[in-house]
């Protein structure tokens, strides 16, 4: 879960800069909400519902269930895959604003000063 949220974190910065930072902020709070870690997902509003099996915390607390209360590993690994696809996703869409900022401009060179 720490590689993929890393892998989320640098991706918003890298394409959003400091914008990405109060995205990372909502993604965050997103994920929180509709986990279902603190309480069911099944009671929260519907919108938290509809977005509950696309973002991948939802995994972790569900594979963290399985394993605590026992069970088959089947979600766990699958939660294993999911994490992975969404680490390799965001590592992937990180190397697309990182090419584009190797080239350098005229503005990169000598920023605009303000105060």
């Amino acid at each position: 879960m720490t590689a993929c949220f890393a892998a989320l974190v640098q991706w918003l910065n890298a394409r959003f800069g400091a914008a990405g930072r109060i995205l990372v902020l909502a993604l965050l709070m997103l994920q929180l909400t509709s986990a279902g870690g603190t309480y069911p997902v099944q009671t929260s509003p519907g919108f938290f519902n509809a977005i509950h099996p696309y973002l991948p915390m939802s995994y972790v607390v569900e594979a963290l269930r399985r394993l605590i209360t026992g069970g088959g590993l089947g979600p766990v690994w699958q939660a294993c895959a999911v994490l992975a696809a969404f680490t390799v996703g965001a590592l992937a869409l990180t190397a697309f604003p990182a090419r584009r900022k190797q080239v350098w401009t005229l503005d990169r060179l000598h920023p605009e000063l303000s105060l």
